[in-house]
């Protein structure tokens, strides 16, 4: 069975969506899995050991767990197993135009591909890593797909696109179950998660990212900044300066300040 929805086949038929997309590349793909499957799937009876994954509670990520060194449920592993595929990485080559796409082979032990959220929850402006762990090459792209059934628009939980800088947020994409968004990763492509209130049940998402063997792979794209690639870590944008200063924060005050350097002499 295949269980991404047929439509998707060639997702070079969005490609043109995809480049032209503000601030920068990325597509909206509702109904992305198979709706037998889909319907099939229970989000709410994923059982997952919190005491082996990750718990972040702080002034950029709150209330949310993600399912680092946890061995996913059967069906999770089936998507993520998917988006991981031969033949779908070459689907991603269409849409985006990157060449040499390929995946990690770290996997969920280290990259964390299934993430929830709580109430309360929030996901700050960041750029994600810059590269692939094993190799160091460059992280280029990110798919992000919703699971929750019955997710409600006023609870939130939204991704947010926000400008070069991560000062600014220039569009946000609904929550909206089995909803994919696939966006260009680059050293300027901050993004997040809006404010979760009053959600009834847990917000669950798989994330996976992938990667080019081109150590330039965004030359061919037309964009608002800079089309370079430069290492940097996950790197946070704080809401006010002044945030930055607390002891408990300092850490996201030097990533900010190495990757402005770096931005500034890409």
């Amino acid at each position: 069975m295949n269980i991404i929805n047929k439509i998707y086949n060639d997702l070079g038929n969005f490609s043109l969506e995809f480049l032209n997309a503000k601030p920068y590349p990325h597509v909206v793909l509702d109904n992305f899995l198979d709706e037998e499957f889909f319907k099939n799937l229970d989000v709410e009876r994923i059982v997952v050991n919190q005491n082996k994954g990750t718990n972040f509670k702080t002034d950029v990520e709150k209330n949310k767990w993600a399912s680092k060194n946890v061995e996913l449920s059967k069906n999770i592993s089936i998507i993520v197993n998917e988006l991981y595929k031969d033949n779908f990485i070459k689907n991603l080559g269409k849409l985006s135009k990157i060449k040499n796409l390929f995946s990690t082979n770290v996997g969920n032990v280290d990259l964390a591909n299934y993430h929830e959220m709580y109430d309360s929850g929030f996901l700050g402006t960041h750029v994600d890593h810059s590269s692939e762990p094993s190799t160091g090459l460059p992280h280029v792209l990110n798919i992000i797909l919703y699971l929750s059934k019955g997710w409600e628009k006023s609870w939130g939980g939204a991704t947010m696109f926000a400008n070069k800088n991560g000062t600014k947020i220039e569009k946000i994409v609904d929550y909206i179950p089995n909803r994919a968004v696939i966006f260009l990763h680059s050293p300027f492509t901050f993004h997040g998660v809006t404010e979760i209130k009053n959600n009834k049940i847990k917000r669950s998402s798989i994330y996976v990212d992938y990667y080019s063997k081109n150590r330039n792979p965004y030359a061919h794209l037309n964009l608002d900044f800079k089309n370079v690639w430069f290492k940097h870590p996950t790197t946070f944008i704080l809401p006010n300066f002044k945030d930055y200063f607390p002891k408990k924060n300092r850490v996201y005050l030097k990533k900010m300040i190495k990757h402005k350097i770096k931005a500034f002499l890409a």
